[in-house]
């Protein structure tokens, strides 16, 4: 009986080691596996190439070691290093350094939704089928769309077509998936109507659509589609990030983008859409925030020769911080060419928040964004002594600061010839 109990718990003791071994195997295989994904990103990112890329190498490899003394990988849409000032405090992220996305001139549609109360329908969409609610998570107002059917909500607006003829949409979307691994077909649209069309069910005239983290259909439905590259499919199969959608259509052409990557365009759009829908077929839920529309997008050059200035609201900065999102890279690009395409240009950058906070924290708030824009173009090959900058806070507003899209319009950068 001795004999047996000794060999019995030989064999759990064996047993027990496999198990751990296979776990530890797993676990390693893990971490090599998202050491390969981000790698696979990084030289994705590196390829595009610039003429500052030793300094961005120099500081990719700062942030890998960042995050590898903190025992884990860079999330697939996070990775790529960060342009740093002077101070050595970040700018903004190379990544996106080829990206040239450029928000529309006047946001017609910018919900807040801070204001409202979770578990609440949102103020500011209607929901004509399935549910969506507000939200909160990681500290921010979302709009949560549901899983289990399907779901399409539309800007609540004054007018029935609201789209000009020029205009983008912006947002960030987070998948909700409570598994390690996408196992559903699934569908993510904005769909475009014509003037007149309420039905909401039809197709549209065109649409965009993720298929599956796999493909996006950009046109007439079913139609222009073309095939996510392995890094961005990567991080569309990656749980709990949120991505950055940007549309951008001027009358026939529309280009799509996910984080920094352009997806799709097209160049045979149909004309006259007046009003757009985002719709999902509920296989997964969706977290949506900072959602924009905008319209415009005039040449910057004509508006200075005719106004002696131009206005960008494409470059965006973190809530109270003079950190400049990625996603601006897109007008940060445009802008650069313009100077190094017209050596004599000079620049005042002028800085302007929307009224709320005091006086003193916008008038300090102001100046220290116009000064990382200064920076950022600097670093992009710009001569330093063409720019000077100046915060202005909110003592010039260009609209009222008593809705949503009027303060989003007041925050603004502007270009001022000298």
């Amino acid at each position: 009986m001795k004999r047996f109990n000794f060999l019995h718990c030989g064999i759990l003791v064996i047993f027990s080691c496999s198990l751990l071994a296979t776990t530890t195997h797993g676990q390693l295989l893990n971490r090599v596996k998202n050491e390969v994904q981000n790698r696979a990103e990084n030289k994705v990112v590196l390829e595009a190439g610039n003429a500052t890329e030793k300094t961005m190498d120099k500081a990719k490899d700062e942030a890998l070691g960042t995050a590898k003394d903190k025992g884990k990988a860079a999330r697939p849409n996070e990775t790529g290093s960060e342009v740093k000032s002077k101070n050595d405090k970040p700018i903004v992220k190379t990544d996106y350094k080829s990206y040239d996305f450029v928000s529309g001139d006047k946001v017609i549609f910018q919900p807040d939704l801070s204001r409202e109360s979770d578990a609440e329908l949102p103020a500011r969409f209607g929901i004509h089928k399935g549910n969506a609610e507000i939200q909160s998570y990681e500290g921010q107002k979302i709009l949560h769309l549901d899983q289990g059917g399907y779901v399409t909500i539309t800007p609540l607006m004054t007018q029935d077509n609201y789209l000009p003829d020029q205009f983008t949409v912006e947002f960030d979307l987070m998948y909700e998936n409570d598994k390690s691994y996408f196992d559903q077909v699934n569908d993510f649209k904005i769909q475009f109507y014509g003037r007149g069309d309420g039905n909401y069910d039809g197709y549209g005239l065109y649409d965009f659509t993720i298929h599956s983290n796999t493909d996006i259909y950009l046109g007439k439905h079913g139609s222009n589609r073309a095939v996510v590259n392995e890094a961005l499919k990567t991080a569309l199969n990656t749980n709990n990030i949120w991505h950055h959608v940007a549309l951008y259509v001027r009358g026939n052409i529309a280009k799509a983008y996910i984080n920094q990557y352009r997806v799709a365009a097209s160049n045979t759009i149909p004309n006259g859409a007046g009003k757009m829908a985002v719709r999902t077929d509920g296989r997964y839920g969706f977290k949506i925030k900072n959602f924009r529309l905008a319209a415009g997008g005039s040449d910057k050059y004509n508006k200075i020769v005719t106004d002696g200035k131009f206005i960008t609201h494409g470059i965006l900065f973190d809530v109270n911080k003079a950190i400049i999102k990625p996603e601006s890279m897109g007008a940060l690009n445009e802008i650069a060419q313009l100077m190094k395409d017209h050596g004599d240009l000079k620049f005042e950058i002028d800085g302007h928040t929307d009224s709320d906070g005091s006086p003193e924290a916008n008038m300090k708030l102001s100046q220290q964004r116009a000064d990382a824009v200064k920076e950022a173009l600097t670093g992009m090959g710009v001569d330093n002594s063409r720019m000077v900058t100046k915060g202005l806070g909110a003592t010039k507003p260009m609209d009222k600061n008593d809705t949503p899209e009027g303060k989003a319009n007041n925050r603004r950068v502007e270009f001022v010839k000298i």
